[in-house]
């Protein structure tokens, strides 16, 4: 039996969904809003589960969490909205009022087209395009970026960022994705988190990065005792898999990326919220400034790299 894609009007509004009508999984994106992917129910052995939470009261569109949100062409913060490229200084918004920066780009919840949807027997897949003309403020460079996304029989799920610079000039750019990933019905405090960090950074006032530690995790980070809020660089490596374990249970949310294309990682739980945002990300915050990992890329050059998640269960040694 084939995959499957749905248009319907869900409680989120005009949605899409990818859904395997075997397993039951699915994922639901709302083009019209950010292209975002609001659930995602995967399987175990044992049990379908939506892993992605929308955190806070807020509806997607107005939400200051930013969930599932695309991150471009900048991510994190810039630092008082203010750079300067190729010898010119560039003034953006200042949409966080509060620390005076301005904050993950425009992309979040910009309205994405359909570019196509493909489903079979091995996957269902839709991808989705924004085309910008350089009319956003202080960034007056051309692009086109496109999302994809698929389902496949297998359990897994890709995420696909790409974007190809449509100017002729060369484009300053950083990309990013903000999910919230969660077990339904368990407690943050029952799980723990791995991944192959290298160091951490402390950030200033402004929730920019002021000095860098060095760190090594070579055991999970156990959420109970540890409140994660941090930018993390991570060990480059072209496959690097972050493990979200939920310990009552033995089920590990799997997050792969290649470490080389997003050397970053955010980690943030946000209070009384129950899930944990687990953020791929190329440059670092305000990497408009500081250049930390800032990708320019020349007329007609793209940047294109997948993320790629699905659940793993550890059975029982017990008959």
């Amino acid at each position: 039996m084939d995959l499957s894609i749905e248009h319907l009007e869900s409680l989120y509004g005009p949605s899409v969904q990818l859904i395997n009508p075997i397993t039951g999984e699915k994922a639901i994106i709302l083009p019209e809003i950010g292209a975002t992917l609001v659930e995602l129910h995967l399987k175990t052995d044992t049990e379908l589960m939506n892993i992605i939470r929308i955190p806070g009261s807020s509806e997607v569109r107005t939400n200051t969490l930013h969930p599932s949100a695309i991150l471009a062409p900048w991510v994190n913060r810039v630092r008082n909205g203010n750079y300067s490229f190729e010898g010119k200084n560039y003034q953006l918004p200042i949409n966080e009022s509060a620390l005076g920066n301005s904050i993950h780009g425009f992309l979040a919840r910009s309205p994405f087209e359909i570019v196509s949807e493909i489903s079979n027997s091995a996957f269902a897949q839709i991808k989705l395009a924004y085309h910008y003309l350089g009319d956003f403020e202080g960034f007056p460079f051309q692009f086109n970026f496109g999302i994809t996304y698929e389902l496949k029989a297998n359990g897994t799920f890709d995420v696909n960022f790409s974007v190809q610079n449509t100017g002729k000039t060369k484009m300053p750019f950083a990309c990013g994705w903000h999910p919230y990933f969660t077990f339904p019905e368990s407690e943050l405090s029952d799980c723990s988190i791995l991944f192959s960090g290298k160091s951490r950074f402390i950030s200033d006032s402004q929730m920019i990065p002021m000095r860098e530690e060095i760190v090594h995790f070579t055991q999970p980070i156990l959420l109970s005792e540890e409140n994660l809020n941090h930018v993390f660089r991570l060990n480059a490596q072209e496959t690097h898999v972050t493990e979200f374990k939920n310990l009552k249970k033995s089920q590990t949310i799997m997050i792969q990326q290649s470490s080389q294309d997003f050397p970053f990682l955010v980690v943030f739980a946000p209070d009384n919220n129950n899930c944990l945002a687990i953020e791929p990300m190329s440059g670092n915050t305000d990497a408009f400034n500081s250049l930390d990992g800032l990708v320019i890329l020349s007329s007609g050059e793209k940047f294109d790299s997948t993320v790629v998640i699905w659940l793993k269960e550890e059975k029982s040694n017990e008959d």
